[in-house]
């Protein structure tokens, strides 16, 4: 597949257009080993006979947006595909004060970020900062949660961002820092940060849920509230019901919507290269 999609990212046609090339490639068959190797070994989210090609199609085409997302001439080309973007509970969640946007690693990789930079709000962003270009991003904040150098001072200035009204974007879905939860579904074992939930417990901080999502050949951007878990939990009792809470958010697009399911994203090489001038 890595070699289909340099090629694909390289062509001078229309995005739209390479992405029905790809989903041209992918109901034509195409396979990737190790995508199925992992449908075998795991048939509770495997399911269907269009499964392999809605995935394959899914894992490329993200790349695909990527590149054009980080390439200053073609990034609203790339916006472009956005069909819908149904953030009223977001809207409705900033007239109280910070907000806390739990996203997730589903969907085409850093479309959901960079819509929001374009709405220009006081934005601090948890992200691998390493191939985030000089230019993008203008007033907002990046803080990279796997750098273990800025780990310590993460969740403080995470913290003073949202008391000053600010959006913390961040993902739960990925076992960065020392304390983690485990969940075991789907015939999986998955393991959550708890950085965001113990931010949203210490501060009360609305918590909205957000999803960057493919619809098609075009995206949809859909928000929720994540309900705050009941008072009278334990600090360790709140934290997992807040995750549970979470996890049901993202769910259902892990069992029905195979294009999304960015999580298998070592099925293809990134085509952005990490930045080599050793800024974070």
């Amino acid at each position: 597949m890595a070699d289909l999609v340099g090629p694909i990212v390289s062509l001078d046609d229309p995005l739209p257009t390479k992405l029905r090339l790809l989903r041209e490639r992918a109901e034509e068959g195409g396979r990737d080993e190790r995508l199925v190797r992992w449908a075998a070994e795991h048939p509770e989210i495997a399911v269907g006979a269009d499964w392999h090609a809605r995935a394959w199609w899914g894992a490329a085409a993200g790349e695909v947006v990527r590149a054009h997302l980080y390439d200053q001439r073609r990034r609203e080309e790339a916006l472009d595909l956005l069909t819908a973007a149904d953030v009223d509970a977001l809207d409705e969640a900033r007239r109280r004060g910070g907000v806390i946007v739990a996203a997730a690693h589903l969907g085409p990789p850093k479309f959901l970020m960079n819509w929001l930079l374009g709405r220009r709000l006081p934005l601090l962003v948890w992200t691998n900062t390493r191939d985030l270009p000089d230019w993008l991003g203008g007033d907002a904040a990046f803080a990279d949660p796997l750098d273990t150098a800025d780990r310590g001072v993460l969740l403080v200035k995470s913290a003073l961002h949202l008391r000053g009204g600010g959006v913390l974007l961040g993902a739960a879905d990925q076992p960065t820092g020392d304390r983690t939860v485990v969940f075991e579904r789907l015939g999986m074992r998955w393991r959550f940060s708890l950085g965001l939930p113990a931010l949203a417990r210490t501060l009360g901080a609305p918590v909205v849920t957000a999803l960057a999502l493919w619809q098609g050949d075009r995206v949809r951007i859909v928000c929720g509230v994540l309900a705050s878990p009941a008072a009278g939990l334990t600090e360790e009792g709140w934290h997992r019901a807040w995750l549970e809470a979470y996890w049901r958010s993202i769910e259902p697009v892990l069992r029905n919507e195979p294009e999304n399911l960015r999580f298998l994203r070592w099925v293809v090489d990134r085509v952005v290269p990490p930045r080599d001038d050793g800024r974070r």
